[in-house]
């Protein structure tokens, strides 16, 4: 064989149609035709996932809402990556989502978002990764470094895109474009690793994502913080920036 061709093939961000896959089971969707549509009968964890929506707000967050819940509930950590917007505190707590276990990020640059994304998800602890790049043109080889990095923190990894992309290339082991619905959303599978795609499946908000009524007692508003995209020194920790953010509820 050649050696340069035998060197590609021990890629470990290199998956092979031939090759067995190490099937592991997904963390549940909290939606039964969902997981019956999905390989792993829910999202893949250890790899990236990527939602194709026209813009913020097209129900992705409602999407993952079940998940979420389920893991703030287990004790693992949330981190939200330079959402569009600082997220609003009773919509996550009407969700079932434990504050507490939520991180919200923010960048000023891409460079910036791609370095505090692969951080998290090398630390995810078996948490949740969401990243929102709408409107950021990734290079195969920048997609390819957060695969891995999501490989090795073994957790939920979601990487937020416009639908524009949705014929550009991407190692993302799982890739579904979203359409918002007056009932909820449609969801088009695009790609997934060892499964079928193609697939269309539309959901319904469950009533608790449907309730506009928020709780009126007061709750901790996650604190946004800044990252820097350089390593931090390995003396002296890195230095986090609170920086004041206009609370909406556009992530509801």
């Amino acid at each position: 064989m050649n050696s340069t061709l035998a060197s590609l093939l021990k890629r470990p961000d290199l998956w092979q149609a031939s090759a067995t896959l190490n099937i592991t089971h997904g963390i549940a969707t909290g939606y039964a035709s969902l997981n019956t549509s999905l390989h792993q009968g829910g999202w893949p964890t250890g790899a990236l996932t990527e939602l194709l929506c026209r813009q913020p707000g097209s129900g992705e967050l409602q999407l993952l809402a079940p998940t979420l819940a389920q893991l703030s509930a287990a004790g693992r950590p949330l981190v939200l990556i330079a959402p569009p917007h600082l997220p609003y505190a009773p919509a996550w707590q009407r969700w079932n989502i434990n504050l507490e276990r939520l991180l919200v990020v923010q960048t000023t640059t891409l460079r910036d978002q791609l370095w505090a994304t692969e951080q998290g998800l090398r630390a995810a602890s078996g948490g949740a990764v969401l990243t929102w790049l709408t409107t950021a043109n990734l290079s195969v080889p920048q997609l390819r470094k957060l695969q891995l990095a999501a490989q090795a923190g073994a957790g939920l990894a979601v990487l937020f895109r416009s639908c524009q992309t949705a014929n550009q290339p991407s190692p993302a082991t799982l890739r579904i474009a979203i359409e918002s619905t007056a009932d909820g959303c449609q969801l088009t599978i695009l790609k997934q690793r060892g499964g079928w795609s193609g697939q269309s499946v539309c959901l319904q908000r469950p009533d608790i994502l449907s309730q506009r009524t928020m709780p009126t007692q007061h709750l901790p508003t996650p604190q946004p913080v800044c990252a820097t995209g350089s390593e931090p020194d390995p003396v002296s920790p890195p230095q986090v920036r609170p920086r004041a953010l206009p609370l909406r509820p556009a992530l509801q």
